[in-house]
């Protein structure tokens, strides 16, 4: 939640510079933060956990919940979400349409689904990428058929549509926000793969 938190930050003052009638606003912030956020979160706290904890070492007491290193890692986090925003953004407004009312369509769908995917990013450095405490957790599934059903109906519902800025979008819209929603998850699950067994 905070890397998710962290990202509406620096998207907001990203399209700020970059292109500000499509920033987002702050009901989208809003609805991101009591959907894409809660659920996901509330998911993974009724999940099991990493089933090999108990062969790990204990934490040492002394030390900070969430130390330098998880700073700089929530950090990098919210820096991918942010990329895969503004490339959207951009690519959008160059090869598609200049509308800053779709520019910041485009911005909240991406955001969006990509807090949604970024809890697969939640699994131990070291686990499976298709196999492990995330995928197996059926909550977690259940927060992303909720959040997508909570998605579709502010588009399919006009009042819904009104109140958060929203517009019909073209399918080429929708596959471009998607495809760039799904960078954070596929860049960080690479790392793993490259280098999860290295440093676990």
């Amino acid at each position: 939640m905070v890397s998710c938190n962290l990202s509406e930050i620096f998207i907001v003052t990203l399209l700020g510079f970059l292109a500000p009638a499509a920033t987002l606003l702050p009901l989208q912030i809003l609805f991101l933060n009591m959907v894409t956020d809660v659920f996901p979160a509330l998911a993974l706290g009724l999940g099991k956990g990493d089933k090999n904890v108990m062969k790990k070492p204990p934490i040492d007491s002394k030390k900070a919940i969430v130390d330098k290193k998880d700073w700089i890692i929530i950090g990098i986090y919210a820096i991918i979400m942010t990329f895969s925003v503004a490339a959207a953004v951009i690519y959008c407004k160059q090869y598609i349409t200049p509308d800053d009312k779709i520019a910041n369509n485009v911005a909240f769908i991406t955001l969006a689904f990509a807090q949604l995917f970024h809890v697969f990013n939640m699994s131990a450095i070291d686990s499976k990428v298709f196999i492990n405490d995330i995928t197996k957790n059926k909550y977690v599934w259940l927060a992303i058929v909720i959040c997508t059903g909570f998605m579709v109906l502010v588009f399919v519902l006009p009042q819904m549509r009104l109140v958060l800025g929203l517009d019909f979008l073209p399918t080429k819209i929708w596959i471009v926000s998607i495809l760039a929603s799904l960078i954070p998850l596929f860049t960080i699950q690479l790392y793993k793969i490259f280098f999860g067994r290295r440093l676990s």
